[in-house]
């Protein structure tokens, strides 16, 4: 019974370390290159600052860059969970965003502008933000928030944020 699992145990890390053939490597380099195209950010930091408020939110975004209208329109969400375009999309934001509770301190205003665009090894990429808001929500609106996108469907979605304290 030893020699048979040693023999077993040695041939498992022989074909373990043995070379890819042809079909698995073309297979991982379609799937990268697939996930490049797709993953590459569109939004850059700059001068642009985005206001949201909850007397005058519009449907539809009027940003090039998919990611910029991905956040958008989770921070419309993040004002007013009823809003028309939220219903549609609750499948491409983290759940708390529609959260109801009075004690939530959900903020009437929004104010972020990206300082930083830095992609992740996972394919997702972090939109790093100044921002300003008249609540509290979760601590997730005033200082650097962290969107965390994901591509999906040839477009952007949030799939988490997090806020870094400001040293």
């Amino acid at each position: 019974m030893p020699k048979f699992l040693a023999i077993f145990l040695l041939s498992s890390l022989i074909a373990a370390c043995s070379p890819q053939d042809d079909s698995q490597k073309k297979s991982n380099s379609s799937d990268s290159a697939t996930l490049s195209t797709t993953a590459t950010p569109d939004a850059a930091p700059g001068d642009e600052t985005f206001s949201f408020s909850a007397a005058s939110l519009t449907p539809g975004c009027d940003s090039e860059s998919k990611m910029v209208c991905a956040i958008n329109l989770m921070l419309k969400c993040t004002i007013n969970p009823n809003f028309a375009e939220c219903a549609s999309n609750k499948k491409s934001m983290p759940k708390f965003i529609f959260m109801v509770d009075d004690s939530l301190d959900r903020p009437t205003e929004i104010t972020y502008q990206v300082s930083k665009i830095k992609p992740r090894s996972d394919g997702t990429v972090e939109v790093h933000t100044q921002s300003t808001c008249n609540g509290n929500w979760f601590g997730e609106c005033n200082g650097n928030i962290i969107y965390v996108m994901e591509p999906q469907n040839d477009n952007w979605i949030v799939n988490n944020l997090y806020s870094v304290e400001t040293k």
